[in-house]
């Protein structure tokens, strides 16, 4: 059975997005287990139809949402968050300029859609209210310190100084990091590099996706991981620059949510078979 699609992005952070809101509970356990277990098929990026997991859109959970955003991974696991992700869906569930909250797996989350610019392939800008930022302490690995923070998910910091190459240290240390025993449900891993005007530069190796372009809850745990090492600071706008490109977040005071904004598109649109040996039928 085909099933239609939305390739969308957010700084190249790409997923392929299925609207399935008029599912019943019964039929979306059934699809998310399908999607689970044709993630790495469709998430191929020469045989399948490519991307760093899929998004599906189901039904509100809770009486002010519009919606529901359910996450599977590259390889199948589903994380509980992911905040390009959400981005894209807040864009298609919008589809105009305003305010809406979508549930997740972490909770309810307040998005607002702006620049947007309609047609087939819609995009915009979304502004997320991501939550508050969860300190858990830090944690020691092969000698280098990170910063245990939780936005709903889990994230490993580290701070790198201006000599090192975070991108070469995520491909390098990230893997055996993510499958720490220090942290029993796999981890996010991220190095940071804090510049002399301010922003930071970040790559991430995600959990169950290894390197992306983008990671939206990577870069809000840096924030606050950041603003505890006195490296940043409360009540101003901070640019994360990502490979795919900046987000911009802030956190106005100790306990308070960390706002995100950045871009998010539609690519392109289609069908897609989802079994678990969908690759190559697009």
């Amino acid at each position: 059975m085909l099933t239609g699609f939305a390739k969308v992005e957010g700084l190249g952070n790409d997923f392929l997005l299925i609207d399935r809101r008029d599912a019943s509970p019964a039929v979306l356990e059934t699809l998310v287990a399908r999607l689970q277990a044709a993630a790495r098929a469709l998430c191929d990026r020469r045989l399948g139809v490519g991307g760093d997991g899929i998004l599906l859109i189901a039904p509100p959970r809770t009486p002010e949402a519009a919606a529901t955003m359910i996450v599977v991974n590259h390889d199948g696991s589903r994380p509980e968050m992911c905040g390009n992700g959400l981005r894209c869906v807040a864009l298609v569930v919008a589809g105009s300029a305003r305010e809406l909250v979508i549930d997740t797996d972490a909770g309810p989350r307040v998005c607002a859609v702006r620049e947007y610019q309609s047609g087939t392939c819609p995009s915009g800008h979304v502004a997320i209210d991501m939550g508050p930022p969860a300190l858990q302490g830090p944690r020691t690995i092969g000698g280098r310190t990170f910063a245990a923070v939780s936005m709903g998910n889990p994230h490993a910091i580290a701070f790198v100084g201006a000599d090192e190459d975070p991108e070469a240290l995520a491909r390098g240390e990230g893997p055996a990091v993510e499958r720490d025993p220090l942290f029993p449900g796999r981890t996010n891993v991220e190095f940071a590099r804090v510049e002399p005007d301010g922003s930071i530069t970040l790559w991430v190796w995600e959990r169950g996706c290894g390197i992306t372009s983008a990671c939206g809850t990577g870069a809000c745990a840096t924030l606050a991981a950041a603003i505890a090492h006195g490296l940043a600071t409360y009540g101003r706008d901070v640019v994360v620059r990502l490979p795919g490109g900046p987000l911009v977040l802030r956190q106005d005071r100790a306990g308070a949510s960390i706002t995100m904004t950045g871009p998010a598109r539609v690519a392109f649109v289609g069908e897609v078979e989802v079994t678990a040996a969908s690759a190559g039928r697009t």
